[in-house]
C-alpha cells in the first residue's frame, strides 16, 4: 500500500469524477419489504402486547396513508436518481439548533507517531508547515481530477467521488430555522474556485495563498516562512476579538449574529466570504494536549475563540505539536475523513522531509489579517458566547484506546467477518454494562449509487438478542455462547449486505417522514408508536457506531441520546483503535469504563473461540 497506487489516478482510471453521473440510482425498496424489515427489527425490542399493538399500526399505515406517501416518494424517484436528495441534510442535520462543537462535529486524532513524526512543540512548525503542504497535495489531487476513483472488487463495484468537492472550500451556513450547506470548491472542469487558506489563532483570523502565480501549491518551506512570521506576531501582539467563537452559538443565534454582521458593512460581507470560502481552515491551539485522547478531548473543545466551526475542514495543531482533523458532519461522512487521514500519513511516511534550507531564499508570501467591524451589540455577543462554551464545558466525554491483542487477521482466521464481529462484541459490552439491549445504529455504506451517502444498519438484530440472552444464562455452555456468537455474526453481516444493496429500514421511513413534512401532512402515527424510538427510530439509537475501515485513522462524533456512546473503531491486522463517547452529565453511561469492558469482552471471545475451536469445523 503507497501513496501513489492508493490516490493517484492512471490514464486507464480518467478523471476522478467521470463515472459519477453512471452510477446507478438509489434503489427505493418497496412498502411492503421495509414494513417486514422493519417489525423484525422491533422484535428484540418489545413484549407480545407491544409487538402486537405495532403489528396493527404498521398494517394501518401499509394500507392507508403510508401507501399514499410510498406513491409520492416512487414518483419523486421516478425524476431523480438519489429520491433522497438533499433532504438527508436539510432535515437529518440543518433543522437542528444545537451548537455545533462539540454535539455535530466529526473529528479524527491525526496520530503522528504511527509515522515516526514527534510529536513535540520543538517540531511542531516543521510538521505543522508539512501538514499544509500535504493537504494541499490533496487538494490538488481533488481540484484537477487526478485523484484516482473509488473502486472495490478490482473495480467492478465504483463509488461516487462528489462528496470529496465538500470536503475543501465549503461552510455551513446558520439560519434562523434551517441551516444549509455553500459549496464555494470548483474543480478545474467547472473554473478556478479558492485559493487561499485561513489560520485562526488568539483571536484573530489570517489568510495567504497557497499557490504560485503558475498555480503550483507551496512548497512546505515556503508554508513555513509564514507559520514563522505568524507566530512571532502572536507571541507578542494582544489577542484578537475572538470573532469565530459566535461560531459555537446556537444555530438560530449565530444566524442572527451573522446576518448583523454582515448587515454593519460591505466589508465585512468580503471579509466573511473570505472566511467561508476558504481552502481549509488551521486553528491554531494553545493547548497542549499529553496524547491522542487529550487531543481528541480538546478538539471538541479548546480555543473556540480561534475555530471558525461551520468549516467542512479543519486541522486543529496544538502547541505542542499534536493534531486533529476536524469537520463539519453534515457536509460529507467520515469515510471522506478516513480517506484524507491515510492520505497524510502515507505521506508523512513515503515522502522525505524537505530541505528546510530552502526557507531562507524563499520569496515572501503576503499575509492578510481578516478583520471585521463590529458594534457593541456583537462584542457583547462575543462574550457571551465565550462564557457559555465555559459552563458548557466538555459537555461530551471523548476517549481513545487501541486493543493490540489480536486485528482481523485472528478474526478472519476464525471465519468470522471482522466488522460484524466487533458490532456484537460492543454490543456485548453494553448489555454486560447496563443489563439491556441497546438499538445500535452502524454506518452502512452506499456511495456505490448516485449520490450516495449512507444507510442505517439496525445492528441490533434477533440472532444478536439470542446470543446476549445466552451470555447472561448461567445454563449457557461455552459451546452454545459460541454457535450463539456465530450466528449473531452471520446474521449482521448478513443485513449490512442487504442494507448496502438498498434494503434498509431507516432511508426508507425518513424519506416517507420528508414527503409527509414537505406536503404538510400530519406525521403518521407510526412515528409515534413507543417501539419506534425504543428500537432507535427518529435518532433514538443508544449505541452509535460506525467503523472507518482497516487502518488505524479512526475518529468520532457525539452520542445521539444522552445516556448513549458514541463507538467509532478502525481494525488492523493486529488492532482495533477505537474512540468512544458519551456525555459528561449522564448518570448512567461512562466512556472509559465502557472501553476496558469493551476489552475484556475481545479477550474473553478469542479465549473461548481458540478453546473451542477443533470443534467448529473450521
Amino acid at each position: 500500500m503507497d501513496r501513489e497506487s492508493l490516490f493517484v489516478a492512471t490514464k486507464d482510471d480518467g478523471d476522478t469524477y467521470a463515472f459519477d453521473e453512471t452510477l446507478p440510482a438509489l434503489p427505493l425498496p418497496e412498502l411492503s419489504d421495509t414494513m417486514q424489515r422493519y417489525y423484525a427489527s422491533l422484535v428484540p425490542f418489545g413484549t407480545a402486547e407491544e409487538l402486537a399493538q405495532s403489528r396493527s399500526i404498521i398494517e394501518q399505515f401499509q394500507n392507508g396513508v403510508g401507501a399514499e406517501l410510498h406513491a409520492k416518494l416512487k414518483e419523486r424517484a421516478s425524476k431523480m436518481k438519489n429520491w433522497l436528495g438533499t433532504w438527508w441534510e436539510d432535515y437529518g442535520y440543518h433543522l437542528l439548533r444545537l451548537p455545533l462543537l462539540p454535539y455535530q462535529i466529526m473529528a479524527m486524532p491525526c496520530q503522528m507517531n504511527l509515522v515516526d513524526i514527534p510529536e513535540t512543540s520543538d517540531y511542531m512548525l516543521k510538521t505543522l508547515a508539512r501538514q499544509i503542504h500535504h493537504t494541499l497535495e490533496f487538494w490538488d489531487l481533488t481540484r484537477k481530477g487526478t485523484m484516482k476513483p473509488l473502486s472495490s472488487n478490482g473495480g467492478k463495484i465504483k463509488y461516487s467521488s462528489a462528496l470529496y468537492k465538500h470536503f475543501f472550500s465549503t461552510t455551513r451556513v446558520p439560519g434562523l430555522e434551517q441551516d444549509h450547506i455553500e459549496k464555494h470548491f470548483l474543480s478545474k472542469n467547472e473554473g478556478n474556485g479558492p485559493n487561499h487558506i485561513l489560520i485562526g489563532a488568539k483571536g484573530r483570523q489570517f489568510s495567504f495563498s497557497c499557490v504560485h502565480e503558475d498555480d503550483s501549491i507551496l512548497t512546505a518551506p515556503e508554508i513555513l516562512v509564514n507559520l514563522q512570521r505568524l507566530r512571532s506576531i502572536l507571541d507578542y501582539e494582544p489577542e484578537g476579538d475572538g470573532v469565530a467563537a459566535l461560531t459555537h452559538d446556537d444555530r438560530t443565534n449565530w444566524a442572527k449574529n451573522r446576518n448583523h454582521l454582515r448587515e454593519i458593512s460591505e466589508e465585512n460581507k468580503r471579509t466573511l466570504l473570505s472566511v467561508e470560502n476558504s481552502v481549509m481552515v488551521l486553528c491554531w491551539d494553545e493547548h497542549c494536549p499529553n496524547d491522542a485522547e487529550q487531543a481528541s478531548q480538546l478538539s471538541i473543545y479548546g480555543d473556540y475563540h480561534s475555530r471558525w466551526a461551520d468549516r467542512s475542514s479543519c486541522l486543529v495543531a496544538f502547541k505542542n505539536g499534536h493534531f486533529v482533523y476536524t469537520g463539519e458532519h453534515s457536509c460529507y461522512d467520515g469515510t471522506i475523513s478516513a480517506s484524507f487521514a491515510t492520505f497524510m500519513q502515507l505521506s508523512f511516511f513515503e515522502v522525505p522531509e524537505p530541505d528546510w534550507s530552502e526557507a531562507h531564499n524563499t520569496k515572501i508570501i503576503p499575509i492578510e489579517e481578516l478583520k471585521f467591524q463590529l458594534d457593541d451589540t456583537l462584542k457583547s455577543e462575543i462574550q457571551r458566547v465565550l462564557k457559555e462554551v465555559e459552563e458548557r464545558g466538555i459537555d461530551v466525554t471523548a476517549t481513545f484506546t487501541v486493543f493490540d491483542d489480536y486485528g482481523k487477521e485472528f478474526m478472519k482466521s476464525m471465519k468470522l467477518h471482522p466488522d460484524s464481529f466487533v458490532q456484537v462484541i460492543l454490543q456485548w459490552t453494553y448489555y454486560k454494562m447496563h443489563k439491556e439491549i441497546a438499538p445500535t445504529y452502524e454506518t452502512a455504506l452506499m456511495r456505490h449509487f448516485y449520490n450516495g451517502r449512507t444507510e442505517t444498519l439496525r445492528s441490533c438484530t434477533s440472532a444478536v438478542h439470542d446470543f446476549l440472552k445466552a451470555s447472561s444464562n448461567t445454563s449457557t455452555t461455552d459451546a452454545q455462547l459460541i454457535k450463539a456468537f456465530r450466528a449473531a455474526v452471520n446474521e449482521h453481516r448478513h443485513m449490512m449486505d442487504e442494507a448496502r444493496k438498498g434494503n434498509g429500514i431507516d432511508r426508507h421511513l425518513f424519506g416517507l417522514w420528508c414527503v409527509a413534512y414537505e406536503n404538510k401532512l400530519d406525521i403518521p402515527a407510526l412515528y409515534d408508536d413507543p417501539l419506534y424510538a425504543k428500537s432507535g427510530g427518529g435518532g433514538n439509537f443508544v449505541l452509535s457506531t460506525s467503523t472507518l475501515g482497516f487502518t488505524p485513522n479512526v475518529g468520532f462524533v457525539a452520542p445521539m441520546t444522552f445516556d448513549g456512546y458514541g463507538v467509532f473503531y478502525a481494525i488492523t491486522s493486529d488492532a482495533i483503535y477505537i474512540n468512544s463517547t458519551a456525555y459528561r452529565d449522564s448518570i448512567k453511561t461512562s466512556a472509559r469504563k465502557y472501553n476496558i469492558i469493551f476489552k475484556e469482552s475481545f479477550r474473553r471471545m478469542r479465549k473461548l473461540l481458540e478453546q473451542l475451536k477443533t470443534d467448529s469445523n473450521l
